[in-house]
């Protein structure tokens, strides 16, 4: 056989009751890979049983390992009835399969149930023995790596990319399945959340299959999804690139490759010279395939540009901005009538391309509004559902100094020709004119003045065109003359024809700026921000509303629409406003249609602070750096107090939409004699007097699975115990226990990543009957992604790691029947695991490093530490 895997049974720890005459628990577990399961003896009378049970060996083949998940299952022995479950615990074996990857998996994992979340915590040891398969018709892919990123990973060197590969696999669907009628909701959870595991495992198996085939060894920008196509199955796919890479090995090329992007900003700015190859047009001037605006570059003065900008990728490092990014959002909905099947199709398609003209010409409004030329990051996501389509377009907008100055907006009349209508078009035009100079001087744009006979004349185009971007695409043929000059620029005309453009002119002056000290982007860096802090944020929100299905207009529909993702932007702000100043990078929107009426918007994104006064630190020693980071990490602010803070009640309850701050798993008020005792999640459910209660318990109850633990009883328990270690001793890092960091983004502010353990990927099924007394959907969901932290946090912990880095959850799929107090929720989370290791502690081995060796050559066998 090629393969052996070893599993062995430690501990068990706050597991719940579930003999209510002795509220003790008599817990065995049954261990199953593939078709062979081993069960452990049964502890008798504890909640935190101690198993230490021998090791468990599996004989199988390679392919086997990647495409099966090992399979925990946590039981209650019955002697006169049937053994009850407590819970499982699904561990991915493919991290275990890479030469350079972690040897043993070993760590508490959160004990997880589909109906009642985490019950508590067993700790598992995971060893993997390979032996070398030389078969070139062998079916595994042992040894090919992947990676969420989207960009060549750090530490690593392209050496080719092979190109562009996807699979995807089908399966029934066991939820839709004869057999489900008698079968209890756990089974049917249970069964799919197996599936979708196995799918994903022989997914990625045939995807590493394509790239063996084309002589890569790695995956970049691998990205999963899975569709529930109800009666007709299940549906996974993955697609990603295929390339050859070589670690980096020495010293001199290790280092600057690991950089976080705001060291190599500056060393850029500093060495480099101004670079705007990346906005010359790639055609030939005089035989475009489109109609374009063009100019000399306003940097080189060789090539020509275009006057705007759209792309898809994130602003390269060495392209000169002037003044600073924001994020520019364009938002449309249309209602359509039900149909089935071609009609249904028709229909669809006959919208899709008047709503991509509209999503950009909103797109192109906003960015000239904004005062600046260019988009990057750009994300489109058209959502269909049974009587409507939804277009959201995020992306960032930057000013380059290589494109020209945009010039400004105008608008121009058609209709009624009475003193009124034009005084309230004059009127417009100010306030339009107010808006650009106003976000000219909030993001600081102000680009040096170069006269026309530097930069030359524009390209003389065939035929006259116009350049009117209306609103509606319904106007007439004949376009009256129009003055364009706007100062020496020409103007972006906007022509007023129907009460639909008027609206939308108004829609663009109703975006709000975010409050001072915020700045967002959905792209990793920031443009115009280099002095980042090592002070992260992750965060996930949902937000779900129900619409009112009385005279809905699409006018009705987008203002609501509008509504959701700027009340959802406030609400962010607003929970944030203790890290000011700070900017949301990688802020990722995603909307869905789970059913009639309902529209569910997801966001993730990581609020990082950068200092205004950095030169002031600079005077600081090492060492004071490393003590300073080390307090800062032992006092980790909590940003929802109202959530999940143990000290006071909140006085209302949750508003309407979850939300959860990375550091609310790894901070808390209660001292660690408290946080060390068992706990039991369904006597809670009894004795709690309220739902507030309950779900802040559970909250503060399973960040115990978010972190690495040790033997001792204080670092075992890992409910934010900085706090209360920092007042009885002095900091210092060594002592702490440390959470495991998430992120969006694909590097650390303020650290290097010495070493990829792996992929993260991970599928939760959660399903309440009880949604009320849990707080409601906000609770509920609350509840359930704090979970989902939770276990892929322990998963991180048990590989070695200490972060997750672009992590994204790919798909959250909210079901309610508000009428049965049931709700069902499917989440699908991947990410990088890591190691990394902050620049501070590197100075401060650096400077260490020539006293010690000066002090070792002095005295013989004294060692200095």
């Amino acid at each position: 056989m090629p393969g052996k895997l070893k599993v062995k049974i430690v501990a068990g720890r706050h597991l719940p009751v579930m003999d209510r005459a002795s509220d003790l628990t008599d817990a065995f577990v049954e261990v199953k890979f593939g078709n062979t399961t081993f069960k452990t003896d049964v502890y008798l009378k504890s909640l935190n049983p101690q198993w230490n049970s021998e090791w468990f060996k599996f004989e199988v083949d390679d392919e086997d390992l990647q495409d099966e998940p090992l399979q925990i299952t946590v039981l209650d022995h019955d002697t006169y009835s049937a053994n009850d479950a407590i819970g499982k615990v699904y561990i991915d074996i493919d991290p275990l399969l890479y030469s350079e990857a972690a040897t043993v998996i070993s760590g508490w994992f959160p004990i997880y149930d589909t109906i009642h979340g985490i019950r508590g915590e067993i700790n598992v040891v995971v060893k993997v023995d390979l032996f070398n398969d030389l078969n070139r018709f062998r079916q595994s892919s042992c040894g090919v790596k992947f990676f969420c990123t989207t960009s060549i990973p750090k530490c690593y060197r392209a050496v080719i990319i092979h190109g562009f590969v996807e699979e995807l696999v089908v399966n029934e669907d066991p939820e839709y399945q004869w057999i489900d009628r008698i079968r209890t909701p756990r089974a049917s959870n249970e069964a799919r959340q197996r599936l979708i595991s196995l799918m994903s495992g022989e997914l990625q198996r045939k995807i590493g299959l394509k790239v063996l085939e084309m002589r890569g060894n790695a995956v970049v920008g691998y990205l999963q999804c899975f569709d529930l196509e109800g009666e007709s199955g299940l549906v996974v796919r993955a697609i990603g690139t295929a390339c050859t890479l070589d670690k980096l090995s020495s010293p001199a090329a290790f280092l600057p490759a690991c950089n976080s992007p705001s060291k190599e900003m500056k060393e850029l700015e500093e060495n480099l010279s101004t670079r705007c190859g990346f906005c010359h047009i790639p055609y030939d001037e005089l035989n475009m395939p489109f109609p374009a605006h063009l100019t000399y570059c306003y940097n080189c003065r060789k090539q020509k540009v275009p006057d705007v900008l759209f792309t898809t990728i994130d602003l390269p490092t060495d392209a000169t901005v002037i003044g600073k990014g924001c994020l520019i959002q364009a938002r449309l909905c249309r209602l359509k009538k039900k149909a089935q099947a071609e009609a249904n199709a028709t229909a669809i398609s006959n919208l899709l391309p008047f709503m991509e003209y509209e999503v950009h010409t909103q797109l192109m409004n906003k960015l000239k509004l904004k005062g600046m030329n260019a988009l990057f990051g750009l994300r489109i996501q058209i959502t269909v559902g049974e009587n409507m389509l939804m277009g959201l377009a995020s992306a960032t907008g930057v000013y380059l100094a290589a494109l020209p100055t945009p010039g400004g907006i105008q608008i121009a009349g058609k209709t009624p020709n009475d003193g009124s209508y034009e005084q309230h078009i004059s009127h417009m035009q100010k306030k339009i004119n107010d808006t650009i100079a106003k976000n000219k001087e909030l993001y600081e744009i102000n680009p040096p003045e170069i006269s026309e006979e530097i930069i030359g004349s524009p390209i003389p185009e065939p035929r006259q065109r116009s350049r009117l971007l209306r609103s509606q695409s319904e106007s007439s043929d004949e376009v009256t003359e129009l003055d364009l000059s706007h100062g020496k620029k020409d103007a972006f005309v906007l022509e007023i024809d129907d009460t639909d453009a008027m609206e939308d002119v108004h829609s663009l002056l109703t975006d709000v700026p975010p409050p001072s000290g915020f700045y967002s982007c959905n792209t990793e860096i920031m443009p115009g921000i280099n002095n980042w802090t090592s002070e992260i944020q992750m965060f996930t929100s949902v937000r779900v509303i129900r619409l009112s299905s009385l005279n809905l207009t699409n006018q009705a529909l987008n203002k609501n629409f509008n509504d959701l993702c700027e009340n959802l932007l406030k609400s962010l702000y607003f929970k944030l406003r203790s890290m000011i100043p700070c900017c949301l990078c990688h802020v990722n929107f995603t909307v869905s249609l789970p059913e009639d009426e309902l529209i569910q918007v997801t966001v993730t994104a990581v609020a990082i602070t950068f200092d205004k006064n950095q030169a002031l630190q600079t005077t600081k020693t090492p060492v004071e750096k490393s003590l300073q980071r080390a307090s800062t990490d032992n006092e980790e602010l909590l940003q929802f107090p109202l959530e999940l803070c143990s000290d006071s009640l909140p006085s209302h309850p949750f508003p309407p939409v979850k939300e959860h701050l990375e550091s609310a798993s790894s901070n808390s008020g209660i001292p660690a004699a408290q946080r060390a005792t068992s706990v039991d999640y369904s006597s809670f459910a009894d004795r709690c007097s309220s739902w507030i209660e309950l779900i802040k318990l559970k909250a503060q109850t399973i960040r115990r699975g978010s972190i690495k633990t040790t033997v001792t009883v204080e670092k075992a328990s890992p409910v934010g115990d900085g706090n209360f270690r920092n007042r009885s001793a002095p900091p210092c890092a060594n002592s702490t226990v440390g959470v495991v960091k998430m992120t969006p983004l694909s590097f650390i502010p303020g650290a290097k990543i010495t070493k990829y353990l792996g992929i993260i990927n991970m599928f939760f099924i959660r399903e309440t009957t009880s949604l009320r007394e849990e707080g409601g959907v906000s609770g509920f969901l609350h509840a359930f992604i704090a979970e989902v932290f939770a276990m892929v946090r322990a998963h991180v912990a048990a590989l070695g790691g200490n972060a997750v880095v672009s992590y994204i959850m790919k798909q959250c799929v909210f079901m309610e029947n508000p009428n049965k107090n049931q709700a069902q929720c499917l989440i699908n989370v991947s990410g990088d695991a890591v190691v990394f290791v902050r620049e501070s502690d590197l100075e401060v081995v650096s400077s260490q490093q020539p006293t010690t060796n000066c002090q070792s050559s002095c005295t013989e066998g004294e060692v200095t530490t």
